[in-house]
């Protein structure tokens, strides 16, 4: 078996727009079994996910899923659903229901999307956690990145120990199972996903790792599962590496946005 090898593909049709709360990235799996979902299984069409946040990044990853016919049902829940409605019609997205951003409205969904800006303040999560109401059995994507502000130059913020804000997020949600993913390319990979593979983070378990994965893959990205979430402390350095090489005067190499991160070699 050949090593896996890190390769940066230069994709002139990607563009991406970051900011410290509009970041997205992508993960996937391609060993052998795959663990997937079958669009065909009964137990996947029926499955109810909420985007949490409607943004470039959770209305564009709203309509994907909703164009991909897969599901039983997917909306965006926002502290202003007006508003919200309005911003995303101005997009040409007219086909995904907004609703109010409350526990109620999450308690029926199977999977949760978090497409908020990430958080970078201990008080914040946990009180952002406790909002979300009961989440025990839920499936948890977290596409966020704790990043700190323009002006401290957009770093990305680790815990005590190195521990990611993906695994502070499985800490305060223990009931249910948490996956990074979606944090690692910018908002164009999303609309136009191409087969590109996602990486993702999370608990092992067959059945819960399989609907994230089928989530993933219903947005058109091709799910690598890397490992159990405390591999998210490294998708997170890689949403700051990108960002860095991205936007000029960050102190990465100054390249343009037209790359992503893939795997090489034969995993």
């Amino acid at each position: 078996m050949n090593p896996v090898g890190l390769i940066i593909l230069l994709i002139a049709s990607f563009a991406s727009t970051v900011s410290s709360s509009k970041y997205s990235s992508s993960i996937g799996f391609s060993s052998k079994p795959p663990l997937r979902m079958s669009v065909t299984n009964p137990s996947l069409s029926t499955l109810r996910i909420t985007i949490l946040g409607g943004g470039n990044v959770g209305s564009t990853l709203a309509q994907k899923l909703v164009q991909s016919k897969r599901f039983a049902s997917v909306e965006i829940a926002a502290r202003d659903p007006a508003k919200t409605t309005a911003s995303i019609l101005e997009k040409g997205i007219d086909d995904v229901p907004v609703v109010a951003s409350t526990p109620d409205s999450l308690a029926a969904s199977h999977v949760v999307i978090l497409a908020t800006p990430g958080l970078y303040d201990d008080k914040d999560m946990k009180s952002f956690a406790s909002s979300l109401g009961d989440m025990s059995g839920k499936v948890v994507i977290d596409a966020t990145n704790p990043l700190g502000p323009f002006t401290d130059g957009l770093q990305v913020r680790t815990w005590e120990g190195g521990i990611s804000s993906g695994e502070m997020l499985q800490l305060h949600l223990p009931k249910s199972k948490v996956y990074k993913a979606f944090n690692t390319v910018g908002v164009e990979h999303m609309r136009e996903a191409l087969g590109k593979e996602m990486l993702i983070a999370g608990d092992p378990d067959p059945s819960y790792r399989a609907t994230a994965e089928a989530v993933v893959a219903a947005v058109g990205f091709k799910p690598f599962y890397v490992g159990p979430i405390r591999y998210s402390r490294n998708l997170e350095a890689m949403a700051e590496l990108w960002i860095h090489m991205a936007i000029p005067g960050l102190g990465g190499r100054d390249t343009s946005r037209n790359f992503w991160f893939s795997i090489g070699g034969d995993p």
